[in-house]
């Protein structure tokens, strides 16, 4: 991932995420660090979309249906004329997508997505844990233009940050099977106290441990609660997340509905 975004892309970002109307930075960092056991308010679950959201989700922004291949999060095309800047390699208007949040929160847990993710170079699809009321992610994303490979990443800046963290703390990662992130795979996140470790179809690929998430002498580790993201995006703009989205979309040529598929989120403690 790109780091050089502005500091106004790095709140809207954020903001995004927490489907807040504006970032809740934490304090994080200059407060001492309290160690946690796992939390007793993980409730172990597990949602097959076929039929429906359930009452555990909800749709945030966007589209989506449910159906034999479980829930398809849409990205729809933007209206009217998309013009494309191609010395910084941007569109000037971005696509709109489906965001599902989990109408429950977790202290620590194991989550495993069962995903299907479009191969469109600039479209991105993440299935995340992100902060009730601070900006703490955990990541998996699916890039459409790099269709062998998954991502991670770890983002929990402190109001301090001399710069902004996106891809400070990611990873790339092999996807399994010749059809790469096109075909189904188990993407799992287990985060606790001290450490995260990230799988792909029942095999862990990386682990982070508490004491590496740290930069610029302040820590970067998500100990607030998280909740379940689903989603899909345009990353078609700034130009340092079109770049590394293996941007813009090429509208005039991809379809006006893009879809990817989760078709089920598993839960435990």
């Amino acid at each position: 991932m790109v780091a050089l975004l502005t500091a106004v892309c790095l709140f809207s970002a954020v903001a995004r995420a927490l489907a807040l109307p504006s970032p809740h930075i934490p304090m994080a960092g200059s407060l001492p660090v309290l160690r946690l056991p796992r939390a007793s308010d993980c409730h172990p679950s597990h949602t097959e979309f076929t039929s429906s959201l359930s009452d555990l989700y909800t749709v945030i922004e966007g589209d989506h249906a449910t159906g034999q291949k479980g829930l398809q999060l849409f990205l729809d095309r933007p209206h009217g004329e998309v013009k494309m800047d191609k010395e910084t390699a941007t569109n000037d208007v971005v696509g709109t997508g489906a965001t599902v949040n989990s109408t429950y929160a977790m202290g620590h847990g194991k989550v495993t997505f069962e995903v299907a993710a479009p191969t469109v170079s600039g479209v991105v699809t993440a299935v995340i844990l992100v902060g009730t009321q601070t900006p703490g992610e955990i990541d998996v994303e699916l890039l459409g233009g790099d269709p062998a490979h998954w991502q991670t990443n770890v983002f929990a800046p402190t109001p301090k940050d001399p710069r902004p963290l996106f891809g400070v703390f990611s990873s790339v990662e092999d996807v399994p099977g010749p059809e790469g992130i096109a075909a189904f795979h188990k993407y799992t996140i287990d985060w606790d106290a001290e450490r995260i470790v990230w799988g792909v179809d029942g095999q862990d690929v990386r682990t982070l441990d508490r004491s590496k998430a740290r930069s610029d002498g302040f820590e970067h580790y998500p100990t607030g609660e998280l909740r379940v993201q689903l989603g899909i995006w345009d990353a078609s703009s700034p130009a340092g997340t079109s770049e590394w989205a293996r941007g813009p979309v090429e509208w005039n040529s991809a379809p006006k509905r893009i879809s990817a598929f989760v078709r089920s989120v598993t839960v435990e403690c």
